[in-house]
């Protein structure tokens, strides 16, 4: 992996949370928006080149509502940039990390393709593909 786009940050209420970043010097930097394929809401906040991706889920199908349970409010995944998601995939794979979500639009990044990875050593890490 080259560059981390973003660091994603699992919150229990998007509204909360973003008061909380505001009030820490974080910019919001565009509208929420809600992922239904994921089950989650989105926001980005940027402090300098700092850029967090706060997720909330929408309802108790959300895949990150047992992890906000067991663990609260906390830093979720690293986002790393790549122009070969297949190509990183395929890396990462030999290392041992397991396919969550393989690549698929995010309407939150532009709809541009992702994927999650996760490695027991490691956590949970998202590719984004950048053409």
């Amino acid at each position: 992996m080259i560059k981390v786009h973003h660091i994603g940050y699992a919150v229990k209420s998007i509204s909360k949370s973003l008061e909380m970043f505001v009030n820490l010097g974080y910019d919001i930097q565009k509208p929420r928006e809600i992922d239904e394929k994921r089950k989650v809401e989105i926001a980005f906040v940027q402090n300098n080149n700092y850029l967090l991706e706060l997720i909330s889920p929408l309802n108790n199908e959300s895949p990150i509502i047992n992890y906000l349970d067991k663990i609260g409010n906390t830093p979720y995944h690293i986002c790393y940039e790549t122009n070969d998601i297949e190509g990183a995939i395929a890396t990462l794979r030999k290392q041992r990390y397991l396919i969550v979500e393989k690549p698929s639009e995010a309407v939150a990044l532009n709809n541009q393709r992702v994927a999650f990875l996760y490695h027991p050593n490691y956590g949970l890490l998202e590719l984004l593909e950048i053409l």
